[in-house]
């Protein structure tokens, strides 16, 4: 392929992922997708500016629902670079138990499980799902 037509379609591609994002930040409802699984055992992830991704067994899990969809809320409020650009300083600054974006999305956890989400999560005392090899 000649590397103008490389140039085209990245430009188009990049385009499209502009004008799809602009779509999404405005969307009053949250996109969900259930998947029979996803990557490192996770029960859900927000990828934006996609959605939320759920696995079928926790497909009407309310409260990881809310978890989830306050991470998309933090995507409409920050945008699409700025959301991946605050997550990813926050896990390295903090690690992700203490990470404030995460800490946010932990609204019906107890305190305890706040500050220490996968050790909640791994041994059943987190409300919002039971995984014992949670973020292993």
């Amino acid at each position: 392929m000649k590397a103008n037509h490389i140039f085209l379609l990245t430009g188009i591609s990049i385009a499209l992922v502009i004008i799809y994002n602009a779509y999404q930040r405005r969307r009053k409802d949250v996109p969900v997708f259930i998947r029979k699984r996803l990557i490192n055992n996770y029960n859900a992830r927000t990828i934006p500016p996609f959605g939320v991704f759920i696995t079928e067994s926790q497909k009407d899990n309310k409260d990881l629902h809310k978890h989830e969809k306050t991470h998309w809320i933090q995507y409409q409020k920050k945008g699409l670079l700025n959301y991946y650009a605050d997550y990813a300083t926050e896990l390295n600054k903090y690690g992700y138990d203490k990470m404030p974006m995460e800490q946010e999305a932990r609204l019906g956890e107890s305190d305890y499980c706040k500050e220490n989400y996968t050790d909640c999560v791994r041994n059943g005392s987190s409300n919002t799902v039971f995984n014992p090899i949670f973020r292993k």
